[in-house]
């Protein structure tokens, strides 16, 4: 069956993986290139899209995220568009530890991490509450202006698991189960109506306010 005319053809495409993520490091909004195995990620999964189409690849502004669009958009002959409400959340003083000494540092936080991420508020970092807010404003405002066109979205993955989370229906706390054991490209059909409901939820008040 096609899809209603209203419907929005969207390609969720998770960033290549940088060093960090290789070490098993927490990585927020620490400015770092792909390694070399996030760049062959993404060039291995980018075979699923030949015979796709889309005119603009969107993507947070950093360089991993914005190297990954470039080479989905190489792929398929698109451009990129930075946007800069898509980042990662800033994870202040968390950005870089390993989750055992990020647990061993701050155990409440990291017990809200695991269990109730939208609560969490890392030490001089950014509300988790205020980045899926931020986050959801921006995909909801890509998705209103794609006219029913297909559309492509890079995200880092806190964000993706955010907007995965929505996509099914999940609460916020199983966004580390929507991250395992899931292809890197992700195709989904969206109705005009949960688009509604992705901005509904963008201007919720924070759990945290």
């Amino acid at each position: 069956m096609s899809a209603k005319r209203q419907d929005i053809l969207l390609d969720l495409i998770r960033c290549g993986e940088t060093t960090w993520e290789a070490e098993a490091r927490l990585h927020g909004a620490t400015d770092l290139p792909l390694s070399p195995e996030g760049r062959a990620s993404v060039c291995a999964a980018i075979v699923t899209l030949a015979p796709k189409r889309f005119a603009v690849v969107f993507h947070p502004p950093d360089e991993a995220a914005t190297d990954s669009a470039h080479i989905v958009a190489e792929a398929v002959g698109a451009k990129t568009k930075a946007v800069a409400e898509l980042a990662e959340p800033d994870l202040g003083l968390i950005d870089g530890l390993t989750e055992k000494d990020f647990a061993e540092r701050f155990p409440k936080r990291h017990k809200q991490w695991k269990e109730d991420p939208l609560s969490l508020v890392p030490p001089e970092g950014e509300a988790f509450g205020d980045a899926q807010a931020r986050i959801f404003r921006a995909c909801a405002k890509i998705l209103r202006r794609s006219r029913g066109d297909r559309t492509a979205i890079v995200l880092r993955p806190l964000a993706l698991g955010f907007v995965r989370c929505w996509l099914a229906d999940r609460p916020a706390g199983d966004v580390w189960a929507s991250l395992a054991n899931r292809p890197q490209i992700e195709q989904y059909l969206v109705a005009q109506e949960l688009v509604e409901s992705l901005e509904q939820a963008a201007r919720a008040e924070p759990l945290n306010a």
